[in-house]
């Protein structure tokens, strides 16, 4: 039986029930003033291009023992990459098809790319990496246009574990990159990311700031079928939980917000007003980290993994859903829920970043 929801409560804007289309998207841009020179340049981007995976590393290792045969039905040799491919790399930096520059997606750019498109327009980006500068520079940031002077790479040190302990604890530890900034936009390279999705979130962040409704978060979301990270509401269209299939503690007592056969998903976009962030940080460290004696130093936030000690993004956006400081904006498309994990993934998310470019294209000229 699905359990119906109200619509997410957001103030600024009346968005239909339906799920956001590409007309909707271009009747909002035309619709949410855009940020002022000024404003933008207190805008700062967090993007997450530090690991490899446990999934793509394997991936790797299987079409290196079989480049010619997997994955199957490739319109060019991805097995053949793979194989040359080092396994120490981020996946970030995979080589595929460049619709960034090219309509038909003529040669290759990293698949990072994408998640830096979509922030491109930020004031300032930070680029969490373990690692690979050189490369990222090269493949990654100059192929999108991000200048030298507004790039800072930041290396999250490893916990007590010597493992890294969250996107949650990385922002933490860069803390001092972003805290005079006015908004925080956080992404992860090898996702399908929007810059339409990005800038309808800053847009609409702003209009939340021009009237004085208070709010630490926004998280644009899109309607999928039994997702990996749903969101729940309350009665009043509130978010009370963010679920995160590897963190317990992301759970909510409440049901997944549904509208009839599908729910409620982040994309893995964020835009949170720095202050809230820092002091939601701060909170978590103060209640769930332990780092004196007789006790494992780390992360204890109960619920999560208590092996890894992580904190993680979600563990925050829960926080400020605590303190009804969350908003969603269903306004992201099921495409951008397409990331590239492992190399099977790889014809599903090139699908995506032809479309999503596509439609950016078409807005850049000028067709809303």
């Amino acid at each position: 039986m699905i359990n119906v929801i109200p619509q997410p409560r957001f103030e600024i804007l009346s968005l239909p029930a339906e799920p956001a289309d590409e007309p909707l998207r271009r009747s909002l841009l035309a619709a949410l003033p855009p940020l002022s020179e000024e404003a933008v340049a207190h805008v700062v981007s967090v993007s997450f291009l530090a690991g490899a995976g446990t999934r793509w590393r394997a991936s790797l290792l299987e079409a290196k023992r079989a480049p010619k045969a997997w994955p199957a039905g490739m319109a060019w040799p991805v097995g053949d990459v793979a194989r040359a491919f080092p396994l120490e790399m981020p996946r970030g930096l995979f080589p595929v098809p460049d619709f960034i520059h090219s309509a038909r997606g003529e040669g290759r750019i990293a698949m990072a790319a994408y998640a830096f498109d979509a922030v491109r327009d930020t004031g300032r980006h930070i680029v969490v990496v373990r690692g690979w500068e050189a490369e990222i520079d090269a493949q990654v940031l100059d192929p999108v246009g991000i200048p030298l002077e507004k790039r800072i790479f930041f290396t999250q040190k490893p916990g007590a574990d010597g493992q890294v302990s969250g996107h949650g604890d990385a922002a933490m530890q860069c803390m001092g990159l972003w805290q005079n900034a006015r908004y925080v936009v956080t992404n992860f390279a090898g996702d399908a990311n929007s810059w339409i999705t990005v800038e309808l979130a800053l847009r609409a962040f702003a209009q939340f700031d021009v009237r004085s409704i208070e709010i630490g978060v926004l998280i644009p979301v899109a309607h999928a079928e039994r997702p990996s990270y749903p969101v729940y509401l309350d009665q009043n269209g509130l978010p009370v939980g963010f679920r995160h299939e590897k963190l317990a503690a992301s759970s909510s007592k409440a049901a997944p917000t549904t509208c009839a056969s599908t729910t409620f998903t982040n994309v893995g976009i964020r835009v949170y007003r720095s202050d809230w962030l820092r002091s939601a940080l701060l909170e978590l460290r103060e209640k769930y980290y332990y780092g004196g004696p007789g006790a494992e130093l780390g992360w204890h936030i109960p619920g999560n993994d208590p092996v890894k000690h992580e904190c993680a993004l979600d563990n925050v956006d829960n926080l400020l859903a605590e303190k009804r400081l969350a908003r969603v904006m269903p306004i992201s498309l099921p495409r951008e829920l397409t990331p590239l994990k492992a190399l099977g993934e790889y014809p599903a998310f090139v699908q995506a970043v032809q479309e999503v470019q596509q439609e950016i294209r078409a807005v850049r000229r000028g067709a809303y």
